[in-house]
């Protein structure tokens, strides 16, 4: 068995790795729904991000919602499986973040599209990218540099 990366002794020890980007179905939505510019924001970079949601809602639209990272981590951890996962790693397109800071959401539970989250074994796919560990025990922790928090379950924002 693998004890590597927190997992305990004979217990297997799997990596969640996720492809796609996390959050922009969801702030891409709730920047169209926005009638007017946020307060203390510059009209024409609005514009600029409003443009690029429209493009990225368009993009997004022939495939099915996935739900937030937070709604997918949940699912694992719900699988009985506890995990450790570096926030830091989870794929966000800029302007996403840009948008979800602006209408005072969190990026990470906003709704997503063409984008998966899984726990695969070695040898991991290639086409996809590494955010944590699955651990022993039911402790859903979420490392955001020298800052570890618990993941509380998500409210299932669907923006």
């Amino acid at each position: 068995m693998n004890n590597d990366n927190g997992a305990a002794e004979n217990c297997a020890s799997f990596a969640i790795m996720v492809k796609g980007y996390a959050g922009s179905l969801g702030a891409a939505k709730a920047c169209i729904r926005r009638e007017a510019v946020p307060e203390g924001f510059r009209e024409d970079i609005w514009q600029r991000l409003l443009k690029w949601a429209r493009c990225r809602e368009k993009e997004l639209s022939s495939f099915p919602a996935s739900g937030s990272i937070h709604e997918a981590l949940w699912d694992i951890g719900a699988s009985g499986y506890g995990f450790r996962v570096n926030v830091r790693d989870i794929p966000l397109e800029q302007e996403a973040v840009e948008i979800c800071e602006a209408l005072g959401l969190n990026i990470y539970e906003a709704g997503s599209a063409d984008f998966e989250t899984g726990l695969y074994s070695y040898p991991y796919p290639e086409d996809m990218i590494l955010i944590g560990y699955s651990a022993k025990g039911r402790d859903k922790l979420l490392v955001n540099g020298e800052d570890v928090s618990f993941l509380n379950k998500p409210e299932s924002f669907d923006a």
